[in-house]
């Protein structure tokens, strides 16, 4: 699934003030932060097994997803699912043999809303931080020159 977030204008233009790697460290932070609810909300809903596999398997990433076809679109990306386990596809779709058990889909439509609250409050409070933080570091280099 993609979303399309429109009106962090100003919030995107501050993190292309700081630095590129900066940039990506605070959009990271902030969208694990803000997923983690989410994460937790679907390790509730998915159904019980014998292992716990799945359940263990849910968490948030912001390595490049394996598989064909997969291009990486944005400087900042994180990725919130079950890991490589294939019941999670059998779980949330279901199959001939199993009726779905949908357990990403609840967690989306009940923090879908707060996720992008805490985005938005997250960024800014980084974003802050970071300009702080590269101010007092370009003060401290002049000073020193």
């Amino acid at each position: 699934m993609k979303v399309r977030v429109q009106g962090l204008r100003e919030l995107d233009q501050a993190l292309a003030g700081l630095k590129l790697s900066t940039a990506r460290n605070v959009g990271r932070r902030s969208l694990r932060e803000a997923l983690e609810p989410m994460a937790e909300a679907a390790r509730q809903n998915v159904a019980q097994d014998r292992t716990g596999e799945l359940r263990e398997s849910i968490g948030i990433t912001s390595g490049r997803p394996k598989g064909k076809g997969y291009r990486r679109v944005n400087r900042i990306e994180v990725h919130m699912g079950p890991g490589q386990q294939p019941q999670g596809i059998q779980e949330e779709f279901g199959n001939r043999k199993q009726t779905p058990r949908p357990f990403m889909r609840p967690a989306w439509d009940a923090e879908k809303e707060a996720a992008l609250d805490a985005v938005k409050a997250s960024l800014a409070a980084g974003i802050d931080v970071a300009a702080k933080r590269a101010a007092r570091k370009a003060l401290k280099t002049k000073g020193a020159s």
